[in-house]
């Protein structure tokens, strides 16, 4: 029988790196229950710490595989247990887990620090022996623990791409004011998200905006105005959001794939801690990742 865990022990704390930032896990839930199966990130310059929940949720056309809480609405297969366990490579402080569903869903993360980013890989592979389609996954930044990033239930410090600027997500439309509760809206992405037919407003909830982000990322400026966090899941992800009462950010992925048995799929993402400068953040956009996991192996 195939272990469904990479390690049997949590890592050991790893001394501090003057060039990359610091990535810790989440400690695991109780055993039996369900919790956030992700990474704190912390950078030299940051109050506190943000999260990322990886996944949030997954799910495929077998139904809902993995989700890190409770909704009656929306029961899980099964819960993790024993709960996937973080492994730790101390030469380069990234961090890795697999896990394996009863179903036979395979899903694994990786999360490689550099200096100011976080290249992120999450892979799922099919070991059903029948073929699933729709296979998707969501992923949550957490800004809830960093009090330069973490002011709730404003739209003032969101950035995206729109028709060339680096626009201040309080000038979307419609506003909070017009829809009379807090910010939690979804903006499509230009070329993929221009298909979305569905619903433009949930109530007491999120809400579509009219505009259009030119590319798939989504950033919040820090309190003092000085610093920024953004993040990325490629060129094909249709749809940012912001929950502002939370506050979070998504930017994907949002593309779902069909998986053949014994094939995988990966989506591949980053999260940047820079200076307030889109023009640093537009460059390194289309630079390329500075730790880009290596391609893992068919096994």
């Amino acid at each position: 029988m195939l272990p469904l865990l990479l390690a049997l022990s949590a890592p050991a704390a790893l001394p501090a790196h003057p060039e990359r930032l610091v990535i810790e896990p989440v400690p695991a839930p109780a055993p039996g229950r369900t919790g956030i199966l992700g990474f704190r990130i912390r950078a030299p310059w940051m109050r506190g710490r943000i999260e990322l929940r990886m996944p949030e949720t997954l799910a495929s056309s077998m139904g809902l595989h993995f989700i890190d809480h409770v909704r009656s609405d929306m029961p899980p297969l099964s819960v993790p247990n024993p709960w996937p366990v973080w492994q730790q490579d101390r030469r380069n402080g990234s961090l890795r887990y697999s896990h394996r569903t009863p179903e036979g869903v395979e899903f694994s993360a990786l999360a490689r620090p550099a200096t100011d980013e976080v290249v992120l890989e999450f892979r799922v592979r099919n070991r059903t022996g029948k073929a699933i389609s729709s296979a998707n996954c969501q992923m949550c930044l957490v800004l809830t623990e960093s009090p330069d990033f973490g002011e709730r239930n404003t739209l003032e410090p969101i950035r995206a791409w729109v028709d060339g600027a680096f626009l201040n997500l309080a000038q979307t439309t419609p506003t909070p004011a017009s829809k009379g509760r807090d910010p939690w809206i979804l903006m499509r992405v230009r070329g993929p998200g221009e298909a979305y037919r569905g619903p433009m407003d949930y109530a007491d909830g999120w809400w579509v905006v009219d505009q259009l982000a030119d590319r798939p990322v989504i950033a919040r400026v820090s309190e003092d105005g000085t610093r920024l966090v953004a993040i990325e899941w490629g060129a094909r992800q249709p749809m940012l959001m912001s929950n502002t009462r939370i506050p979070c950010l998504h930017a994907g992925p949002g593309d779902p794939a069909s998986i053949e048995p014994g094939a995988e799929h990966v989506w591949r993402g980053r999260i940047l801690l820079l200076p307030n400068d889109p023009e640093e953040l537009r460059r390194r956009l289309e630079q390329g990742w500075s730790a880009a996991p290596r391609q893992g192996r068919r096994r």
